[in-house]
């Protein structure tokens, strides 16, 4: 079967969805021979804003193309719209108070899960396009879920390392060191069985030919980031640019570009004044975000934001970090409602060229 492509060509879905993730295993490879023993300082602002701020920071706010700023979303999704924000900044500021180690802990394992299912979601747009089954779409979600989850629990039975999520003791400790290797030793049946399945599929002319990379190469980078290397700077490029650039192209094909283009003040402008309009706003209200991070919270970046002598006691930090999450937070919750095909998005399979569900 010829692949469909989500995103005009079959070269440029891979160039999207997998690019990023193939070029962010070279270079950490790279790092990691070249230089395998890396100071503090030499993750580097450079990294962080090409890789926090203009990707990690900037695919949260991209949400908005599919959620407030959408007039149909605002009227289906209305209940979600409303609650999620207020909810999760009620919890976040008691969790926040109770012990910001528990708020970070909390919050960088339900990180951790959205990025898997993120990963899962890319893949799954691409097992409906083949027109796959239901036996092959688990086979598809446990393969994923091996090729992710077994380098975190090989992290936990490491810990301390020197790459953090948010911050130093946010995840569990305590696990046995050998359990990391069985965990990695568990994922490789799980593996063994999908490939052999994508082989079996390709030798009678079926499936979708990205499906095998999409599973591949978050396996390879979440390896590479977490067990291969304890680096900073490795876990970073491996973590960041595989989830958050292809959501920037997924979110400009499914209501982004027509939000901009609707809101510009002339029609048939071109692709490039889209483009640059549809990623500035995004980049506009990231450097917001991270300059009230770094006055308020962090003080990570003077040369950037500029030093500040505030200082919070801990109901006030407490709101105001719960306040900064929000962005972050609801992202990870609107994400489980607004890419479901059907009647809840009754435009989103048109705008990613899905056909109907195939019968199982």
């Amino acid at each position: 079967m010829s692949p469909h492509a989500i995103l005009g060509s079959p070269a440029r879905d891979f160039a999207w969805f997998l690019g990023p993730g193939v070029l962010a295993a070279v270079v950490a490879v790279g790092l990691g021979v070249l230089d395998p023993k890396p100071r503090a300082e030499d993750a580097g602002l450079g990294l962080w804003i090409a890789g926090v701020l203009l990707v990690d920071v900037a695919h949260v706010w991209a949400s908005l193309y599919r959620t407030y700023l959408d007039p149909v979303a605002r009227r289906l999704h209305r209940t979600h719209l409303l609650a999620t924000p207020l909810l999760v900044l009620w919890i976040g500021a008691l969790l926040h108070l109770e012990s910001p180690r528990l708020f970070w802990g909390v919050l960088a394992y339900v990180a951790i899960f959205h990025f898997i299912k993120q990963h899962l979601g890319f893949a799954l747009i691409y097992v409906r396009a083949g027109g796959e089954g239901r036996r092959d779409r688990r086979l598809v979600e446990a393969a994923i879920w091996a090729g992710t989850a077994a380098p975190v629990v090989w992290w936990h039975a490491h810990l301390p390392t020197r790459f953090v999520w948010f911050i130093p003791g946010d995840l569990l400790t305590g696990l046995p060191s050998w359990l990391g290797p069985v965990a990695l030793w568990a994922e490789v049946p799980v593996l063994l069985a999908f490939a052999v399945r994508r082989l079996q599929l390709r030798r009678r002319g079926r499936g979708h030919p990205l499906v095998p990379w999409l599973v591949l190469v978050p396996a390879i980078n979440w390896h590479l980031g977490i067990v291969l290397f304890d680096d900073d700077r490795i876990f970073t490029i491996t973590n960041v640019f595989l989830h958050g650039v292809p959501y920037l192209a997924l979110v400009w094909v499914a209501g982004g570009r027509q939000r901009v283009e609707s809101s510009l003040s002339s029609r048939g402008r071109p692709v490039a004044v889209v483009l640059a309009a549809y990623y500035g706003l995004l980049v506009a209200l990231a450097a917001g975000e991270e300059a009230l991070w770094d006055r308020l919270v962090w003080h990570d970046h003077p040369e950037l934001f500029g030093t500040s002598a505030i200082e919070l006691g801990p109901l006030p930090m407490a709101v105001v970090v719960a306040l900064l999450t929000v962005p972050q937070a609801t992202h990870y919750v609107l994400d489980r409602f607004i890419w479901r095909v059907g009647p809840q998005n009754p435009a989103l399979a048109d705008q990613l060229g899905l056909s109907p569900p195939s019968p199982s």
